[in-house]
């Protein structure tokens, strides 16, 4: 593995998810969870034997694919009770942020000493992924460039980015705050989407409010709700967003300018971050954005 390479990178905070939205997940599939939890007890002891020390995040994004990023946090919070792992805080200079872990999990056949040097590495590489996906870095908006890059090279009518109004009607917003908006709002035969692209690692049951937040918005607008998002949960994809009469593209891998190319090969190699460093959305993933279009448009004209 080469050294690590990185660019000079001024930002190192992530910018807070927040949404006017208020909604209380408690006490929901308690009893589905807690089942979850022992049957992914053995997947994370097995990854941490494996990876000698990791991170709360790089378990959850690890996981994903099979289980709930929250569930993947209860199981690690019982196992510490359990006394099956250890938690362990970073003994070197803290972070001023919150971008940066100060904790992480690890066997107890192993002793800090024999990890210090991976967890400054991975907390190194966590600092500056999370600093580049901030929307004030160079690489904020780089997902939304891509993604508007294909759709232009599909021919869709792009009505503009940023968009909070559409054929007369407006979003609501807060008195005296500026207005919410839509990444895009894109037109292909005779179909108008508001889309949000979300191209983040962090995803949590809360964060489930953002979906939702930028459903309604679409809704508002009385346009198809189109999220692009890196991980959307498929509970969420189907209640919140497809029943809802609104199409989703979880399109899995992180994306990162490709000068980054370094850093996203040692996210992907210490982290298991699934990301890619490019300038151009690759062909698959284009064809992918007509394939859910036209699938639609299938479904509004039967």
């Amino acid at each position: 593995m080469a050294r690590i390479s990185y660019y000079p990178i001024l930002f190192n905070s992530v910018d807070a998810l927040m949404s006017p939205i208020e909604y209380d997940d408690s006490g929901i599939y308690e009893e589905e969870i807690d089942e979850d939890v022992e049957d992914i007890k053995p997947e994370i002891e097995e990854i941490i034997l494996r990876q000698k020390v990791v991170t709360e995040r790089e378990l959850k994004v690890r996981l994903e694919k099979k289980i709930f990023p929250w569930i993947t946090g209860r199981a690690l919070n019982a196992m510490e009770r359990e006394g099956i792992i250890r938690r362990v805080g970073y003994r070197g200079r803290k972070s001023r942020t919150e971008s940066v872990p100060e904790s992480f999990f690890m066997s107890y056949s192993d002793e800090y000493e024999d990890v210090v040097g991976i967890i400054e590495r991975k907390r190194k590489i966590t600092k500056y992924i999370n600093a580049i996906l901030t929307a004030h870095s160079p690489a904020g908006y780089h997902a939304e460039d891509l993604f508007e890059g294909a759709f232009k090279s599909l021919g869709f009518k792009i009505h503009g980015r940023e968009r909070s109004k559409f054929n007369g009607k407006v979003v609501k917003g807060k008195k005296g705050k500026q207005l919410p908006d839509l990444d895009f709002i894109i037109e292909k035969d005779k179909i108008v989407y508001g889309v949000d692209v979300k191209n983040w690692i962090r995803y949590e049951y809360n964060t489930r409010v953002n979906v939702r937040f930028k459903v309604s918005l679409a809704m508002q607008l009385g346009i198809v709700p189109f999220i692009i998002a890196r991980y959307v949960d498929k509970e969420t994809i189907y209640v919140d967003i497809i029943k809802k009469g609104g199409i989703c593209y979880s399109y899995h891998t992180l994306l990162v300018p490709r000068s980054f190319r370094s850093l996203a090969l040692d996210a992907e190699a210490f982290l298991g971050y699934p990301i890619l460093a490019l300038d151009v959305l690759p062909n698959y993933k284009v064809q992918w954005i007509l394939k859910l279009h036209t699938d639609y448009l299938k479904r509004s004209t039967a």
